[in-house]
């Protein structure tokens, strides 16, 4: 048996913000709301539509494909995101940095912030790579 990721777990102060922000940046549908089947059975459990709303997610349905999970956490970040996740345009080849530069463009547009670039090496391999925010201040690199 081997593991698997099930789930990118983002804390968030609007969970259906963030996702759709998420939804934007992986091209997958936007977030609407749970299926129906699912709301009838989460309010069966006694769930109100507030609670169901400290929730959501940003995926398309492909099992081949990472879904992003977002719950509400209204507590203060106190330090800076230990793990991050890495983006990148093209499921088949390394980007140029003329991609890179549209693509942030693109989320800059969808309400991501820039950080900062980083240019480097690792010997022989340049190392390229555009440090970003997401709406509510999560770390991303794109390369």
């Amino acid at each position: 048996m081997t593991a698997r990721i099930a789930n990118i777990s983002i804390h968030a102060e609007d969970p259906a913000a963030l996702a759709n922000f998420w939804a934007a940046v992986m091209g997958y549908p936007t977030w609407v709301s749970w299926p129906e089947d699912e709301l009838a059975e989460l309010r069966t459990a006694g769930m109100s539509d507030e609670e169901i709303a400290e929730r959501a997610e940003a995926w398309d349905g492909n099992p081949n494909h990472q879904r992003f999970y977002f719950t509400r956490y209204n507590r203060e970040r106190r330090q800076r995101n230990r793990m991050h996740i890495d983006v990148t345009p093209f499921e088949d080849r390394r980007a140029s940095r003329l991609e890179l530069e549209t693509e942030r463009d693109r989320l800059v547009a969808l309400g991501a912030s820039l950080e900062k670039e980083l240019v480097g090496s690792w010997g022989p391999y340049e190392e390229y790579a555009i440090m970003m925010r997401d709406p509510e201040g999560n770390e991303f690199c794109l390369q």
